[in-house]
């Protein structure tokens, strides 16, 4: 039981009360130290000694080292209050205390806390009625966007957004969890840090209000918004709460932009991770990823912006051509291209560093590395500014240079409290102290030799000792000669020791100029610094285009060394690729080894049927595809020898099997779930990968299942699909838009080797039993396997039951007549609407709700 509260103890526990959502760092002399629940949790988070205090539970951590603690604590999802000691520690009685800022995951600043290619996001959501608004930041860099969507759209969209701004930090009304959809989804994501507020802290009229005060305009309609927009209210609660936590201005943030998925090709989350884009399906990490295989970015700022292209697709082919002919001036011009990027290779991160001059975060290493980045963008400017960007005035740059130049030291001192950092001339009154700190003993010789022609005492001497600092000595023999302003301070046997009034003021100014010159450094420095905000938009400007430039040049370094193509961009239905390979496994494998196919969508046909074996490269070849067409929308050249690709819209990809046990969903729910997704969403423009549909459950209804969903996108979507299948009963589907694919197999003597190469026709095989024999199953287990193949071989003939019944099929074009049917006191356009009035959407499962829609389909046909 813990002892009687000391006023320290007292004191802590009333700030506490004030952030009891925070790990509290309380100042203790030359330590931050947490106590009771706090002093718990962190001392198991990062392995800290526990002890007490007065009774309480206390564990810190020393003031010196606390960024290092501090990031660990981010990085687990914490949020930290900051108490300082702000009252005067030598005075009597309890130090004033109090909290001087909040850092969390969303709005961290220190590069000690932040990674440095990744932008680090602030998001919120907010729903009103049928729409939703979402928005992130990132305040190091002042990126911020919004966008929204419908709000029976919720599941999709919402995870769609934050796998793309994977935020650290999400701000959500409390009204948000009243939407099963939006929990469900949220609660998919793992490694956010999720703030509840209540719906107040949205509210519309004055997040509009903060969001024209902080951009500085009276009204957003530049910005694409009106005052009830559904991006307002998320959009301007960051805002707010950015500068109530941080304390930190934001007038660095000077622009939003709003987008709708209309603006991009829609990549849907499960899409995202199934073409491991940014992510492998392994570890997470991003190895192994599309990113991993093009990235060959030199800054961090360029390294964001590739991420954000690759999430982001374009569907404007004019804008699309404009990036391909920045990267193919690169490409056509190798030296320059080298060139461009060794200069790139010297710009440290532009972003960050103005954020942190408008921030007031910045100290002066910041400052020397932001002259060297833009004496680097000027050098890049003079090869690079003929024609290919907007031109930016270079004044901006060369005057910001040499006000850092003139005033900072090459290698200054990143502490203010310690000097070292402003440089002689910049400041007479700064050049001074300097002269009286460091050559004292000049000054006092030219002072001495004054006082000796005044005085006619040729062995005046001024001399120093611990006890009576400086004094003046004079001998015996010379004391009736002492002027009347000389002060006595001691009387010897073979002289008297004086002082005068300039000498106390000499040493009073050398005493006191080691504190004064850092105290004038720091205001200096401060100075520079706010002089140096007047820049914050060109600095910005000047990133942005070193970033574009960046990741075109590093498309051209891929294209050059992979020997990449740049393809045709229209709006046609083209899908035609000579000599495609996939990008990630292409760059892993030995060079040379990687077999690249053809693929031509044409004379009418969308839908490719792949079949052929495991390990033949069936999911390589329909990632590969996907992969190309979104390189291309990007702006990059694409490993392939010849590209045509027509834009499209969406890109779905549902491949391989997974689960989701912790929300009750098997693989096949999870299967079904995505192919009905995918079934309401693509439209005639969009490209969609299926890979192995049906799989997850049994041989006849998995292959009906194939069956009628490859139906459905032939007849109804009709999208540009690739549709890879073990099931060969669905070869015999008959259609003027279908394509038959398989992967190249040869047999020789028993042995089978997989070429890797696609061809038109079906498989013959899918030679399960020799992928075992590779895998190392036991060869008992592969005999008896043989046998029972054989013997269900004899047992079927050579047409097998399920091929007769597939015979009997009909094919969707072969006209149907009407079966008859008994006259009814109701319609069935009646009998669907009662029952469709009656239904709970909310409460079925996919797999209910198609077949709930076949059934009225079939009967509205008169079926």
């Amino acid at each position: 039981m813990a002892e009687a509260s000391t006023p320290v103890m007292s004191q802590y526990q009333s700030i506490k009360a004030l952030h009891p959502d925070a790990v509290l760092f309380f100042r203790l002399g030359d330590f931050y130290e947490m106590f009771d629940g706090d002093a718990k949790e962190v001392s198991r988070l990062l392995n800290l000694t526990l002890t007490q205090r007065s009774g309480h539970p206390m564990c810190g951590i020393p003031f010196h080292a606390a960024k290092v603690y501090t990031a660990r604590l981010l990085r687990l999802g914490k949020k930290i209050a900051v108490c300082e000691q702000v009252g005067d520690s030598k005075a009597k009685g309890l130090t004033e205390r109090k909290v001087v800022e909040i850092i969390t995951p969303g709005t961290a600043t220190e590069e000690e806390y932040l990674e440095k290619n990744t932008n680090n996001y602030l998001a919120a959501v907010c729903v009103q009625k049928n729409k939703t608004g979402f928005a992130y930041i990132d305040i190091t860099t002042a990126a911020f966007y919004a966008t929204s969507w419908d709000t029976s759209r919720m599941a999709e969209s919402f995870a769609r957004c934050l796998g793309i701004a994977s935020p650290r930090e999400l701000l959500v009304p409390e009204s948000l969890y009243a939407h099963a959809a939006a929990a469900k989804t949220l609660a998919s994501f793992s490694g956010i840090f999720v703030s509840r507020y209540p719906d107040w802290h949205f509210a519309q009229e004055a997040a509009y209000k903060r969001l024209c005060a902080a951009l500085g305009v009276i009204s957003l309609k530049s910005f694409g918004l009106l005052p009830e927009s559904p991006e307002v209210p998320a959009a301007g609660f960051l805002l707010g709460y950015l500068e109530k936590n941080s304390a930190l201005p934001v007038s660095h943030v000077t622009g939003l932009h709003v987008f709708s998925e209309n603006d991009f090709v829609v990549i849907d989350d499960s899409t995202r991770r199934n073409l491991e884009i940014a992510a492998n399906l392994q570890d997470g990490t991003m190895a192994f990823t599309l990113f991993d295989a093009v990235n060959y970015t030199k800054t961090a700022m360029g390294t964001r912006l590739l991420a954000e292209w690759l999430f982001f697709p374009l569907k404007n082919p004019r804008v699309i051509r404009e990036r391909q002919e920045q990267v193919s001036r690169f490409v056509s011009n190798r030296s320059r291209l080298e060139k461009v990027r060794a200069i790139l290779g010297a710009i440290l991160d532009m972003e960050r560093l103005s954020s942190r001059i408008a921030m007031e975060k910045a100290h002066a290493k910041d400052l020397q590395a932001l002259r060297g980045s833009l004496e680097a963008w000027l050098e890049l400017r003079a090869i690079t500014d003929d024609g290919d960007f907007s031109g930016i005035d270079t004044a901006d740059a060369r005057e910001a240079v040499k006000v850092i130049d003139s005033a900072i030291l090459r290698e200054p001192s990143a502490l203010l409290t310690e000097g070292g950092i402003i440089k002689d001339g910049w400041s007479s009154e700064l050049d001074h102290l300097r002269k009286i700190q460091n050559n004292f003993n000049d000054i006092l010789n030219e002072y001495a030799e004054s006082e000796r022609a005044a005085t006619g005492i040729s062995n005046l001497k001024i001399r120093y000792n611990r006890l009576s600092g400086y004094y003046i000595e004079i001998s015996k023999g010379k004391l009736p000669s002492v002027p009347a302003h000389f002060i006595l301070r001691r009387t010897l046997v073979n002289g008297d020791r004086y002082t005068t009034e300039k000498l106390s003021e000499l040493e009073d100014d050398l005493l006191s100029a080691g504190q004064k010159i850092i105290d004038m450094e720091k205001q200096l420095f401060i100075a520079v610094r706010n002089d140096l905000k007047k820049y914050t938009r060109f600095f910005q400007s000047a990133a942005k285009e070193c970033a574009y430039i960046d990741v075109t040049a590093c498309y051209a370094h891929a294209a050059v060394m992979h020997k990449w193509q740049m393809p045709l961009i229209d709006e046609s239905g083209a899908f035609t690729i000579a000599g495609g390979r996939h990008p990630v496994v292409e760059k892993n494998l030995p060079s040379g080894e990687f077999v690249p196919n053809d693929t031509a969508l044409e004379d009418g046909k969308t839908f490719a049927l792949v079949t052929g074996p495991n390990m033949a490269g069936k999911s390589t070849y329909l990632r590969q595809n996907a992969l190309i067409a979104l390189l291309a929308q990007t702006g990059s050249f694409v490993p392939a020898s010849k590209a045509h690709v027509g834009v499209v819209d969406r890109i779905f990809c549902r491949v391989g099997a997974s689960d989701n046990l912790a929300r009750g969903e098997s693989t096949f729910l999870v299967e079904m779930t995505e192919t009905a997704h995918i079934l309401r969403n693509a439209t005639e423009h969009s490209l969609v990968i299926m890979d192995e549909v049906g799989r997850g459950t049994s041989t006849e209804d998995g292959l009906s299942i194939a069956w009628a969903v490859s139906e459905y996108l032939l007849e109804t979507v009709r999208c540009k699909t690739f549709f890879a299948t073990h099931y060969h009963e669905l070869t015999r589907l008959s259609h003027r838009r279908l394509l038959l694919l398989c992967m190249d197999v040869r047999e020789n003597g028993g042995q089978i080797v997989f070429l890797k190469k696609i061809k038109q026709g079906s498989a013959e095989s899918s030679y399960g039993i020799h992928v075992a024999r590779l895998a190392g199953v036991p060869a008992p287990v592969l005999e008896r396997a043989e046998a029972i193949l054989n013997a269900l071989r004899r047992q079927a003939g050579e047409t097998t039951a399920a091929e007769k019944a597939l015979d009997a099929i009909p094919q969707p074009e072969q006209p149907r007549l009407p079966a008859p049917r008994e006259p009814s006191l109701f319609s069935d356009e009646e009998l669907i609407l009662d029952e469709i009035l009656s239904c709970s959407p909310d409460t079925m499962t996919p797999i209910e709700a198609l077949t709930l829609l076949s059934r009225w389909k079939k009967s509205l046909a008169g079926r």
